[in-house]
C-alpha cells in the first residue's frame, strides 16, 4: 500500500484567545485519487481542519498544534506553506478575497512567479490551468468582470497551477448562483476524472457535492470526527444522527406549497422603476406585483439585480425612475417606511445600532412611543420567540452568525403591524441545516399569520418548499442594452420584465497608458513641488492649463474626466478663490485657489493613466520597493471599491432603522462595522496570498517587467523642459511689468 497523500494523527486546533479546541483529537487519511467531502455545523471547525491541511495553521493563523499532520511526507509544523503548496493548492469560500492583479492569467501567475520559476514554465502552465477551468480565451480579462463563478474558476485555476497532488476548497460554491455553482461543479469533475489529483471539499450544499464524492467526513458539535466512510454506506443508515449536526441528506421528496391565491391583491407594486449607480442603470424598466399574503423568491444569477431590486421594493434605495408603492405608500419617501416594509440585510452586523440585544430590539419600539412597561413586554416576547432570552445583556457582535440572523430578523418584526411586508437578503447565507431549518420554519410561520414574505436567495430547496410566486432575474447580457427577468406564480404564465445590467467595455490603450508609470509620476512630481512653494496666480494656471491638455490628449476621455476638467475643477477653483479671498485678499484667495487645482490636476496625470499592477511592478524593478511591501499595497487597494459598497450598504441599514443622525457620534457607529468588516477581509487575502507563497522567498520573478524605455525618458525630459519654461515665464513676466512701472 502506497503512503498516503495527507495524514492526520489525533490532531487538536486551538485558535489564539479560544477557550476549546476549534477541532480535538481527528485522525484519517486522504489517498491519491480520493474526493473526500467534509461536512458538519457551523463552528464545528471544517475551516480549520482545511487550514491545518496546508500548514497555514499555524504558520499563517496562531493557534496551537497537537497532534501530527503530513502531507507528501512532510510534517506542515516544519515546512512553509510555499513547499506545501506543491502538494496542497487552496481555495476559499470568497471569490473576491482571492484577486490580486489585474487580469485572469497574471492572477494565475501569481503564485508561479512567487515560486520563482522561469518564465516559460509560468506561461505554460498558465495556459494549461485556464484552459482546464474554460478561462484561456478571457485571459487578459479584468477578473472582476468574470461571474462569481468564473471568478471561483480562477480560484481553482491558480491552485492547479501549482501542480498539488490535493486541492482543499472551502465552501467555494457558498456565495454562488446556481449557475455559477455548476460551473465549479464541471471544472471540479473534470479534475478528478483522470484520478491523478485529490479533493478535500468543505461544503453545506451536500446536493451538489454528493455526486463527486468518493468519501464523507462529519464534524460534529465539538470539532470531533463523528462520520467516516464512502456515502452509500455511511448516509443512509445515519440520517436521524447526522441531522441532529446539522447536516441534512437530501431528499427528492419537497414540502408543498402554500398558494398565496390567484385572487390575492398586490401589497407591493412596482412600474418601470431604474435604479442608476455609477452613471449607468443597474435595473430599468422593472414591473411588478406582489400579492398580500405571498411568500415571494427573488432569484437569478450573481450580478442579475436581485438585491438592488429587494431593496427598491423595501424603500432601502431611492429608485431614479418609476413608482414603488407598499400598501398604497411610497416606501422610500414616507416617513416611518418601517412601519409597512421592514428589510433584514445580508451581513447582520450592518444594521445593530445597540450595544445589547434588548436595545436592539428595543430600538425600533421607539418612535412608537410606547409606554416602558409595553416595551419591555414586546421585548421579552421577541426574545422568547427568537430564542436569545439568555442573550439579552449580551453584545450583538458577541452572537454566533446564528443568533446574530435571529436578532436581524427580531428588530425587523417586533415594530411591524400585522399584514406587513418582510424583505430578506439572503437569509440562509453561511447557516448549517439545522440554523436554515429554525429561520425558515419562522418565516413559514409568519406566512402563515398573513405576513407577505419576499427573499432574495440562491437556495433552491427554500424556493422549492416555501415560495408561492418566484421573480426571476436573468444574467446580465454584455450584447444588449437589458437582460430579461420573469414573474412566476402559481398557474400563471410567465410575465416578461426587463433589468438593465451594464457591459464592461475594454479599455483600449492611449498614449499615456504606454508609458512606465514610474515615467508619469516623475514627469509630475518636480512641478508639484515647485507649485507648493509659488505665490503668485500666473504660474499655477499655467501648470493647469498643461495639466489639461496632457489628460484631454494622453488619456481615455471618459464622461466622469470630461465632467471633472470641465465642471468640477473649475467649480473648486470659483469656491476656493472665493473662500481664500475671504481671509487674505482676491488675488492672494485667485492664487491660492489656482495652485490648489493645478496639484489636483497635475496629481491626476499619473493616477488616470497609471495601471495599479504595472505600477507596483514598476516600483519593485526601477526602485527597488520590497515585492511584498508592493503587492500587499495592491491588494489592498483592490478592496477600495468593495470598502466603498460595504460603507453605503451600512449607511442604508441605520438609515431605515431610524439611526441617520450625523456628526462625530455617528461616524464612530459607522466606523465600528465597516472597520471589522475590513479586518476580516484583510485576513481572508493575506491568506489567500500566503496559500500561493507570497513572501516565501526574498525575490520573485517577474513575468511581465516593465523596462524603462527611450520614450520613456523623452517624456520626463520634455516635462522637466516644460516645468521649467512654467515657472520662468511668469518670472520673465514679473520683470517685465516692473520694468514698465
Amino acid at each position: 500500500m502506497t503512503d498516503p497523500l495527507v495524514a492526520l494523527s489525533h490532531v487538536s486546533v486551538t485558535h489564539a484567545g479560544a477557550d476549546r479546541p476549534a477541532i480535538r483529537d481527528v485522525s484519517f487519511t486522504i489517498a491519491r485519487g480520493e474526493v473526500v467531502l467534509l461536512a458538519g455545523p457551523s463552528g464545528s471547525g471544517k475551516s480549520t481542519l482545511a487550514l491545518a491541511t496546508n500548514g497555514l495553521i499555524p504558520h499563517a493563523v496562531d493557534a496551537a498544534v497537537t497532534g501530527s499532520v503530513t502531507v507528501g511526507g512532510m510534517a506542515t509544523s516544519d515546512e512553509p506553506p510555499a513547499r506545501l503548496g506543491a502538494h496542497v493548492g487552496m481555495v476559499f469560500q470568497d471569490p473576491d478575497a482571492q484577486v490580486v492583479t489585474g487580469s485572469v492569467r497574471d492572477e494565475v501567475a501569481f503564485a508561479l512567479e512567487n515560486l520563482r520559476l522561469t518564465v516559460a514554465e509560468i506561461e505554460s502552465r498558465a495556459k494549461e490551468a485556464l484552459g482546464r477551468v474554460g478561462l484561456w480565451e478571457r485571459r487578459d480579462e479584468d477578473p472582476s468582470a468574470l461571474s462569481g463563478g468564473g471568478r471561483q474558476r480562477l480560484a481553482i485555476a491558480c491552485a492547479l497551477a501549482m501542480r498539488p497532488a490535493l486541492i482543499v476548497l472551502d465552501e467555494p460554491t457558498a456565495n454562488l448562483d446556481p449557475d455559477g455553482v455548476a460551473e465549479v461543479y464541471t471544472a471540479l469533475r473534470e479534475l478528478v476524472a483522470d484520478g491523478e489529483r485529490s479533493i478535500l471539499l468543505v461544503e453545506h450544499d451536500l446536493a451538489a457535492a454528493l455526486p463527486l464524492a468518493t468519501r464523507v467526513l462529519v464534524l460534529d458539535h465539538d470539532g470531533s470526527l463523528a462520520v467516516d466512510g464512502p456515502p452509500d454506506e455511511v448516509l443512509p443508515d445515519r440520517s436521524d444522527a447526522l441531522r441532529a449536526l446539522g447536516v441534512v441528506v437530501p431528499e427528492l421528496a419537497s414540502r408543498g406549497r402554500r398558494d398565496a391565491g390567484p385572487g390575492a391583491d398586490p401589497i407591493v407594486t412596482a412600474r418601470d422603476i431604474a435604479v442608476t449607480r455609477g452613471g449607468r442603470d443597474v435595473l430599468s424598466g422593472v414591473s411588478v406585483d406582489i400579492p398580500r399574503g405571498s411568500f415571494t423568491a427573488v432569484v437569478g444569477p450573481n450580478g442579475a439585480g436581485k438585491t438592488t431590486l429587494a431593496q427598491a421594493l423595501a424603500g432601502v434605495i431611492p429608485v431614479s425612475r418609476g413608482e414603488v408603492r407598499v400598501d398604497g405608500a411610497d416606501p422610500w419617501r414616507a416617513r416611518r417606511r418601517g412601519r409597512h416594509v421592514r428589510f433584514v440585510f445580508q451581513n447582520p452586523e450592518h444594521q445593530f445600532v445597540a450595544h445589547t440585544v434588548r436595545d436592539e430590539l428595543a430600538h425600533d419600539l421607539r418612535p412608537l412611543r410606547l409606554p416602558a412597561a409595553a416595551v419591555d413586554d414586546r421585548v421579552s416576547h421577541m426574545l422568547d420567540r427568537i430564542g436569545l432570552t439568555a442573550y439579552a445583556e449580551q453584545h450583538p457582535s458577541r452572537l454566533s452568525g446564528g443568533q446574530k440572523r435571529r436578532l436581524s430578523v427580531g428588530t425587523a418584526l417586533i415594530a411591524m403591524p400585522p399584514g406587513g411586508v418582510l424583505v430578506l437578503d439572503e437569509p440562509l447565507y453561511g447557516q448549517d441545516a439545522i440554523r436554515a431549518e429554525a429561520l425558515t420554519t419562522m418565516l413559514e410561520d409568519l406566512h402563515q399569520e398573513g405576513t407577505t414574505i419576499v427573499v432574495v436567495t440562491h437556495d433552491r430547496r427554500l424556493v422549492e418548499r416555501h415560495a408561492t410566486h418566484v421573480i426571476e432575474m436573468a444574467a446580465p447580457d454584455p450584447d444588449a442594452d437589458a437582460s430579461v427577468a420573469t414573474v412566476r406564480g402559481p398557474g400563471g404564465a410567465p410575465a416578461p420584465m426587463a433589468s438593465r445590467s451594464g457591459a464592461m467595455p475594454r479599455r483600449r490603450r492611449y498614449a499615456l497608458d504606454a508609458l512606465n508609470p514610474l515615467a508619469t509620476f516623475a514627469a509630475v512630481i518636480p512641478a508639484m513641488i515647485g507649485l507648493v512653494l509659488t505665490r503668485d496666480a500666473l504660474t499655477p494656471a499655467i501648470f493647469l492649463a498643461l495639466a489639461y491638455v496632457a489628460l484631454l490628449a494622453g488619456t481615455r476621455l471618459t464622461r466622469r474626466i470630461a465632467l471633472w476638467l470641465g465642471v468640477t475643477l473649475p467649480a473648486i477653483v470659483v469656491i476656493l478663490a472665493a473662500g481664500f479671498g475671504l481671509w487674505s485678499g482676491l488675488e492672494a484667495g485667485i492664487a491660492t485657489a489656482l495652485r490648489l487645482a493645478a496639484l489636483l490636476a497635475l496629481a491626476l496625470v499619473p493616477g488616470m493613466t497609471s495601471d495599479g499592477v504595472d505600477t507596483v511592478r514598476a516600483f519593485v524593478a526601477q526602485l527597488r520597493i520590497p515585492y511584498r511591501i508592493g503587492y500587499a499595497a495592491l491588494a489592498a487597494l483592490r478592496f477600495v471599491p468593495r470598502f466603498r459598497y460595504e460603507l453605503d450598504v451600512i449607511r442604508s441599514a441605520r438609515r431605515v432603522r431610524g439611526s441617520a443622525a450625523r456628526g462625530p457620534i455617528a461616524a464612530v457607529g459607522l466606523l465600528v462595522p465597516l472597520l471589522a468588516s475590513g479586518i476580516r477581509h484583510a485576513e481572508r487575502v493575506a491568506l489567500a496570498m500566503d496559500a500561493r507563497a507570497f513572501g516565501a522567498h526574498p525575490t520573485r520573478t517577474e513575468r511581465r517587467v516593465i523596462r524603462w524605455r527611450p520614450r520613456d525618458t523623452a517624456c520626463v525630459v520634455g516635462a522637466w523642459i516644460l516645468t521649467a519654461a512654467g515657472f520662468v515665464i511668469p518670472a520673465v513676466a514679473d520683470q517685465g511689468m516692473s520694468l514698465f512701472r
